[in-house]
C-alpha cells in the first residue's frame, strides 16, 4: 500500500504544479488589474447630466454671441449707401409726332457748361401731359419745330430729350459750342420747382459726366428767357458748380 500513496502524492504534486503553471501564464497574458463597473447613485447620475447640459449651453452661447459679433462687425464695415433711383429718361422718339429730329453734329461736342433756363409755359406732372405740352411748344417754337433745349425735365423728375447730347444749344450764342441747355417745365418767378424736377436735374447732370458729354469741372450758369426765375436761382445757386459772375 505504501507505493500506492507515493504515487498518489506525486500525481497531487504535478497537478498542482500544472495548475500553478497555468495560472502563472494567464495572469501574464490578462491585465494586472481587472477592473470592475462601479455602481453609481442616482444622485452622482444627476450632478453628470446637469453638468454635461451646463457645458453645452455654455458652449451653444459661445457660439451664438461669436457668430452675432462677427454679423455686427460685418455690418459696421461694409455699409451699403442708399439706393437711388435711375435717371429717367424720355428720348424724343417718344413725344415727338411731326419727327422733327435735329441734325447731330459732324464735330464732337463735349460741354463746358449747362444753362439753365426755365420754359415760362404751365407745369407737367404727368407723362401724358407733358407730352401734349411738349408738343404744343414745338408746334410754336419758331426754330424749325425743333426747340433749343438739349433737355426739358419736368415736375415728376422726368427728363425730357430735345436736341439731347450731340447737338449744341443755338439758345445762347456765347454758349452755343460749349453748353447744355436745361429746361425746367414751368413758371418759377413766383414759386420753387418740386423737389423731383431739381432731383432730376441732378441726375441728368451726373449721367452727362459720366458718359463724358460734360467735363467733370463744368460751371452752372442761370439765364433768364422771358422772365428771371428767382426760386429756381435761389436753389441752383447751392450746387457747387453754380457761376454767380455769369447768371442773370
Amino acid at each position: 500500500m505504501q507505493p500506492l500513496i507515493s504515487v498518489d502524492h506525486e500525481f497531487r504534486q504535478n497537478n498542482s504544479h500544472r495548475a500553478d503553471s497555468s495560472d502563472i501564464r494567464q495572469s501574464e497574458e490578462t491585465p494586472l488589474l481587472h477592473t470592475f463597473p462601479r455602481e453609481t447613485s442616482p444622485e452622482e447620475n444627476n450632478w453628470t447630466s446637469l453638468t454635461v447640459s451646463l457645458l453645452l449651453v455654455i458652449l451653444i452661447s459661445g457660439i451664438i454671441i461669436g457668430v452675432y459679433l462677427l454679423i455686427i462687425q460685418s455690418d459696421s464695415e461694409n455699409v451699403l449707401p442708399p439706393v437711388e433711383m435711375p435717371l429717367q429718361f424720355v428720348s424724343r422718339l417718344q413725344w415727338d409726332t411731326l419727327r422733327k429730329r435735329p441734325v447731330l453734329s459732324s464735330s464732337s461736342f463735349r460741354a463746358k457748361s449747362v444753362v439753365a433756363v426755365q420754359t415760362d409755359s404751365i407745369l407737367c406732372w404727368a407723362t401724358e401731359s407733358c407730352f401734349d405740352l411738349l408738343q404744343h411748344m414745338q408746334e410754336n417754337d419758331t426754330s424749325n419745330n425743333t426747340m433749343a433745349y438739349n433737355f426739358l425735365i419736368s415736375s415728376n423728375g422726368q427728363t425730357y430729350e430735345s436736341l439731347g447730347w450731340h447737338v449744341p444749344s443755338p439758345m445762347f450764342p456765347k454758349y452755343s459750342n460749349s453748353s447744355l441747355v436745361f429746361g425746367f417745365i414751368g413758371n418759377f418767378t413766383d414759386m420753387a420747382p418740386s423737389s423731383y424736377q431739381i432731383d432730376g436735374a441732378e441726375k441728368l447732370l451726373a449721367v452727362s459726366v459720366s458718359q463724358q458729354y460734360l467735363e467733370p469741372n463744368y460751371v452752372l450758369v442761370g439765364r433768364k428767357t422771358k422772365e428771371r426765375p428767382v426760386y429756381l436761382f435761389s436753389i441752383l445757386k447751392k450746387f457747387p458748380q453754380w457761376d454767380e459772375d455769369n447768371s442773370d
